[in-house]
């Protein structure tokens, strides 16, 4: 008898602890889904995030790029209107004795004085 209760002790606690390893891996596996799932969230959202910042980006060099064709444009105009006034007081006769000229700025280059 004292076998046969001996052996039914076994078996029960065997089995608990079985059920309880069983437990342990259905929990681990439940977390590790969790985790999985949690990891895809944050793949969408990463790619949503890198869809509108890249869409910001064009954006802003596209902006950039227009401001610079502008300010080149508007750099040569004002050049080119500095060239003509220079032209016209070259050309008005002074009551000086001195004669003077203006050069281009196209003449000059990094602040040097152009000797002549």
């Amino acid at each position: 008898m004292r076998y046969l209760v001996f052996i039914l002790i076994c078996f029960c606690s065997c089995q608990t602890t079985t059920a309880q390893n069983e437990s342990d891996s259905i929990k681990e596996d439940r977390q590790f889904q969790e985790l999985l799932k949690k990891v895809e969230e944050n793949t969408q959202a990463s790619a949503k995030v890198q869809a509108e910042a890249s869409k910001k980006q064009t954006q802003i060099v596209t902006e950039t790029v227009s401001k610079i064709i502008t300010l080149k444009e508007e750099n040569k105009d004002l050049k080119i209107e500095l060239n003509e006034v220079k032209v016209k007081l070259d050309s008005v006769s002074s009551d000086t004795i001195y004669q003077f000229e203006l050069l281009p700025i196209t003449y000059l280059s990094n602040n040097k004085k152009v000797q002549r």
